[in-house]
Parts: structure tokens; C-alpha cells; sequence
């Protein structure tokens, strides 16, 4: 798994290719017991298969079938990614999000 992928501490979701490589994963961040933020990858060469979107829908109902909300946010500029989050069911509210980091 790509090293992203470890940050999580949980299960994630995976595809893999016939001979058992990577091609794309999705991980869920428990924020708390009510909100779950997802976070998809795929590799260039597997993009375009509709992966990302499958992966997302997927860990969103096991999401909601844990009673909690999914949430997927991603840069305005990442247009493959808006395409994911419109396709997996994730309408753009046009909220932008801001964070504040220590010096």
C-alpha cells in the first residue's frame, strides 16, 4: 500500500491488478462519532476506470451504515477529483474550507 494509505490506523479499500499491485485506495478519517471524511487515490496509469468513484460510494455506505456522515472535500482545481465526488454522489455545496497552522 502507498504510504498514505497507512496514515489511517483502520481498514481502507483497495483495488488491485490481476497480479496483486496497487491501483487505487480509499481511507476514512473518524473526525469524531458523527462525521467521516474520505480520502481516494489511484495510480496515473489506472485513472479514468471509474476506480476512485467505486472506492468512494463503497467506504460512503459503509460510512452511513455506521450511522455517522461522509464527507469528501478536495481542491476546486482538482477537476479529475470534483468528477469523482459528483459521480459518487457528493454534490458541490461551494464551501471552501480554510486551516490555520502554526508558524
Amino acid at each position: 500500500l502507498p504510504p498514505w494509505l497507512h496514515l489511517f490506523h483502520r481498514e481502507v479499500l483497495v483495488v488491485r491488478d490481476a497480479d496483486g499491485g496497487y491501483l487505487a485506495g480509499v481511507g476514512v478519517k473518524r473526525h469524531d462519532a458523527h462525521g467521516h471524511e474520505l480520502a481516494v487515490g489511484t495510480v496515473p496509469a489506472a485513472r479514468g476506470r471509474g476506480l476512485a468513484r467505486r472506492l468512494v460510494a463503497q467506504a460512503a455506505r459503509r460510512v452511513l451504515d455506521e450511522g455517522a456522515v461522509p464527507t469528501y472535500r478536495h481542491d476546486p482545481a482538482n477537476v479529475a477529483s470534483a468528477r469523482v465526488a459528483a459521480a459518487a454522489g457528493f454534490p458541490d455545496p461551494g464551501w471552501r474550507s480554510f486551516g490555520v497552522y502554526p508558524p
